[in-house]
């Protein structure tokens, strides 16, 4: 099921994200020049900090934490952590119209791309959008970002953030070394790969930055990880190469499957199971020829985004933003209390109780408050630590993936359903899960709302988090 599964998301997601898409499904980039905002102090005077919020505050008239820390002795601006122009107020009276919005887009840090970014809310699988962008419009969106908390955050907190860079958290080498060395793509079992990115959100090496002795190397502390190649740059020379068309009609040329025939016949039937001995004269990644593995764990970095991007924000359960933010700044995702604890009441959906006004309050992809805090709920580890579907807190909180058996008359459909392809994307999105565009799980609004069955059920017990619109 979970091979289905990862076949099934791999084209959604790299299209997605790919640069190769066709020109009309391009976003449009607005060439901008930007300013960047000094690196937040240690140590100011409120008089000085509330000059870098005086603007802000003309919109932005109440917050719940005015610094996001509950410590009192944290003396902060809006600017500090978020850059953007203080000294533009908004017009009197006005919440809208030609004059507020010029305030509002001299006040604020503007996007690369416009159109990705139409609310405050996390836009739904922004997948590697941030790398897009400025640094400073990320750090305008969320000052916790890697890229550029040590400007943000750096003056108090730089040995966590750095620590933070090299964690397993960030650059998933667990994850990418057991990936390469089980479907052949290395030759060795200690990862030498790994997720990292500098400001500008270009892909880096990490270093240790001092040499590894025996006992370090006994902890799994690793010397270095270097960036995964790109998934159509590496040759093919891997066991899922078994399951490429090609090879029945190879002759003394490469055979066509793929290529356009420049004489205007019909092209022949190749059968899987036989692949050429030789990549296209194109170059890798071309004429069928990928390579499966490498493919297949890009899509699961963008699928099952580490913390270096936003989360998916976009099923009950998935909602988070990006770097330090993703543990420390608390999103609505699960309504039971043993997951959830103070804040299950808030819901599963990712909608704000902030006490600004700016923020709508029944959009999901917004934080619940403004406010940094250490009371950090298993619901929102569980963002993360849910894939593969039945291993990691899964497993420490009881539960497995839904069977597709139990109770099954409540979950599934009387008629079979039959969606057109447009349909199929949609869902597939949202849910790589093949079943969802047969079940009745692939609607949101009955996934969201699955754990309510439970007292209807007889022979199994739904939770109320589902992230990639999993049943657990």
């Amino acid at each position: 099921m979970l091979r289905s599964i990862a076949a099934a998301c791999a084209t959604l997601a790299l299209l997605a994200a790919s640069p190769l898409l066709a020109d009309s499904s391009k976003p449009k980039k607005v060439d901008r020049e930007y300013v960047t905002a000094p690196n937040a102090p240690a140590f100011q005077a409120w008089e000085q900090a509330d000059e870098k919020s005086a603007g802000c505050i003309s919109c932005h008239t109440q917050t719940d934490r005015k610094t996001m820390h509950a410590n009192p002795a944290v003396v902060l601006g809006c600017t500090d952590c978020h850059g953007g122009d203080a000294r533009v107020q908004a017009p009197a009276g006005a919440s809208e119209g030609v004059a507020y919005r010029a305030a509002l887009d001299s006040a604020h840090v503007l996007p690369r791309y416009p159109s990705r970014w139409e609310s405050s809310a996390n836009p739904e699988r922004s997948y590697t959008w941030l790398l897009q962008e400025s640094p400073e419009y990320v750090r305008f969106i969320n000052p916790g970002d890697l890229r550029i908390a040590r400007e943000a955050c750096g003056a108090c907190h730089l040995p966590v953030i750095q620590a933070n860079e090299k964690s397993l958290m960030a650059n998933a080498a667990m994850f990418w070394g057991a990936a390469a060395y089980n479907n052949g793509i290395l030759p060795y079992k200690h990862s030498i790969l790994g997720e990292a990115y500098n400001r500008e959100g270009e892909a880096i090496s990490v270093e240790n930055g001092v040499p590894n002795d025996a006992a370090m190397d006994k902890r799994g502390i690793l010397p270095k990880i270097s960036p995964m190649p790109s998934w159509e740059t590496v040759p093919p020379g891997d066991i899922f190469r078994v399951f490429e068309r090609g090879g029945r009609n190879v002759n003394n040329v490469f055979a066509e499957i793929g290529l356009p025939n420049e004489f205007g016949q019909i092209q022949r039937l190749e059968e899987p199971g036989r692949p050429d001995l030789k990549q296209s004269f194109r170059g890798p990644g071309t004429a069928l020829r990928v390579s499966i593995p490498v493919l297949n764990i890009h899509k699961t970095r963008l699928n099952d985004p580490f913390i270096w991007m936003l989360g998916t924000n976009d099923n009950p359960g998935d909602f988070r933003s990006s770097g330090c933010s993703s543990c420390h700044v608390v999103y609505a995702n699960d309504r039971d209390p043993r997951h959830s604890a103070i804040y299950a009441k808030f819901g599963n959906m990712g909608t704000s109780q902030q006490v600004d006004p700016t923020i709508p309050k029944d959009v999901p992809g917004h934080p619940l408050k403004h406010e940094f805090t250490r009371q950090i709920p298993t619901s929102q580890c569980m963002i993360c630590h849910m894939h593969q579907p039945n291993m990691f807190i899964n497993s420490m909180l009881g539960y497995t993936m839904w069977d597709y058996e139990s109770d099954a008359p409540f979950m599934w459909p009387e008629k079979q359903q039959y969606p057109d392809a447009e349909k199929m994307r949609k869902i597939l999105d949202r849910n790589p899960e093949e079943a969802a565009i047969r079940g009745k799980w692939g609607d949101p609004e009955f996934s969201r709302d699955v754990a309510l069955l439970n007292p209807k059920l007889k022979d199994t017990q739904f939770a109320d988090y589902h992230g990639h619109g999993w049943n657990f």
